[in-house]
């Protein structure tokens, strides 16, 4: 089969550029397939069998992270300004599925939904989820434009894998171990959350364990800088962000630390 449904602009010059490819389309096909799947049955597990949504929570936050680089090693393409703003539409038209006029008749989506549902962010949920992707896209659109500008796009794994892996783990690792808390703000007026120096140091860890990862691809005084000063960064960013809202803040300190080191050590 032949697929042949790529978005391209044509230049005067019949140079053609394509803005969004086949490979990435075919990739936002099957990562909300993947993740229409995951958070069903993550949901089921929480209606039948009381599994915490703190965890199924963060199973679909791995997977809507993680589902992307999977599928580029498959389906590489190079991305633009065009697939992120297509990335971010598509992303606030699914969770609008879980708006109460939709999945309050449709049970499918109102299982889907338990998975995300936590009692604490009622009735914020759909709310918090989506004003935290819409910024979340954003300042990804200028942090992969600042480090294409500085010639290293690649590096925008670093906050992206950060926030996936570690701010993934933190929450469920503090539940399970966290024994030293914490307060943390609220996008709420009189709401007081707690997180877990436990939990936090999955942060850490995973922003070391990353760094290291890329170090093929990196010279010696750029690993040392970002090693040195990433992790306590996105650390601490994580810790004093507000509840249901870090990630924007972690693209945004992690991004400018990585673009900072390029520019001064790079």
């Amino acid at each position: 089969m032949c697929w042949n449904v790529s978005l391209s602009l044509k230049l005067p010059e019949h140079q053609t550029i394509v803005l969004l490819p086949n490979n990435y389309l075919i990739s936002l096909v099957l990562h909300q397939a993947i993740l229409a799947a995951v958070c069903y049955l993550t949901g089921w597990c929480v209606l039948r069998w009381d599994v915490k949504v703190n965890y199924t929570r963060k199973i679909n936050h791995f997977m809507l992270m993680l589902i992307p680089f999977v599928l580029a090693w498959w389906l590489p393409y190079v991305p633009n300004v065009p697939t992120t703003i297509a990335s971010l539409v598509t992303f606030v038209t699914m969770t609008s599925l879980f708006l109460p006029p939709i999945r309050n008749r449709v049970p499918l989506v109102a299982t889907a939904f338990a998975s995300v549902d936590r009692p604490e962010d009622r009735p914020h949920t759909i709310a918090w989820i989506m004003s935290q992707a819409v910024a979340a896209y954003l300042v990804i659109l200028v942090v992969f434009l600042t480090l294409r500008w500085l010639k290293a796009p690649e590096l925008i794994a670093i906050p992206l894998l950060i926030n996936g892996i570690g701010d993934g783990l933190a929450e469920p690792i503090g539940i399970r171990f966290g024994r030293h808390r914490y307060q943390v703000p609220s996008l709420a007026a009189g709401r007081c959350y707690t997180r877990s120096y436990e939990g936090s140091a999955c942060v850490w860890v995973t922003s070391v364990i990353v760094i290291l990862f890329l170090l093929p691809t990196l010279s010696w005084p750029v690993f040392i800088a970002l090693v040195t000063w990433v992790p306590p960064i996105m650390t601490l960013t994580e810790a004093f962000s507000p509840h249901s809202w870090d990630a924007p803040f972690m693209y945004a300190m992690g991004g400018a630390c990585v673009s900072l080191v390029l520019l001064l050590v790079g």
